[in-house]
């Protein structure tokens, strides 16, 4: 007999039960199919009809490459959909004035936040950093932005605890603490209350004022380079780490 003949014959009386056996069946089908597509001329045996090899061909080729590779195929997309989106956002967040273009941040915000690889953000131990703001529609901090009065806008949350930091570019700057907690397990939202604020004039002192604010946020996008809020007064919050 051939050597195709070999083959064919080895295919039908090799078992199909057991994981390495139906990796080495599969194998085998996809020498056949080879024989098949390179036509016969060098291999010692005369193909059938094209029809028949290429449905073999295909058959046979697309149960052994499917058995490997779907999930890798899938997980390359998402990882590539989500680098592209990540580098979107953050070029509408350098290419705006503080707090505009909001209607083209949501919509990529919308495409990026289902390929999140941390789901349960409150709780993952990404969170727990110092934080820098790169772009956000909360006015009054735009303000200092704005009028110049302040440059890197941080914010680090340390285990229950909460700071934000706003450095006045001449010295001094405005702070505020507070308590954080989680309202249910596996979400993304993270109340907040702030319970102490500082104001820090530099070499006209520093005083303590009445924290103000209570609410939450949701943290829609985490990894380990990049942070997506909206919070309770429907503002949005993008930030990088710090350190």
């Amino acid at each position: 007999p051939t050597c195709f003949h070999r083959l064919i014959k080895e295919r039908i009386n090799y078992p199909n039960s057991g994981c390495r056996n139906k990796l080495m069946g599969r194998f085998l089908d996809t020498v056949i199919s080879v024989f098949f597509l390179l036509g016969g001329t060098t291999l010692g045996f005369s193909p059938p009809t094209p029809i028949f090899a290429a449905d073999f061909a295909k058959q046979s080729l697309g149960g052994v490459l499917g058995f490997f590779s779907p999930a890798k195929a899938s997980l390359s997309t998402d990882d590539e959909k989500r680098q592209r989106l990540k580098e979107a956002l953050l070029m509408e967040c350098e290419s705006a004035d503080a707090g505009t273009n909001r209607e083209k941040i949501e919509e990529i915000i919308a495409e990026l936040a289902p390929l999140s690889p941390i789901t349960a953000t409150a709780e993952s131990n990404l969170l727990q950093k110092k934080w820098l703001l790169l772009w956000t529609t909360e006015k009054e901090i735009n303000a200092f932005i704005t009028w110049g009065i302040s440059g890197d806008v941080s914010q680090t949350i340390d285990g229950d605890e909460l700071e934000n930091m706003i450095p006045f570019r001449k010295g001094g700057g405005l702070g505020v603490s507070g308590s954080l907690s989680i309202p249910e397990n596996g979400g993304k939202r993270t109340n907040f209350k702030f319970t102490t604020a500082a104001l820090d004039l530099a070499k006209w002192g520093k005083f303590n004022i009445p924290p103000i604010g209570e609410g939450w946020f949701d943290t829609l996008y985490l990894d380990e380079d990049l942070r997506v809020d909206t919070n309770s007064r429907d503002d949005i919050l993008i930030c990088s780490p710090l350190e």
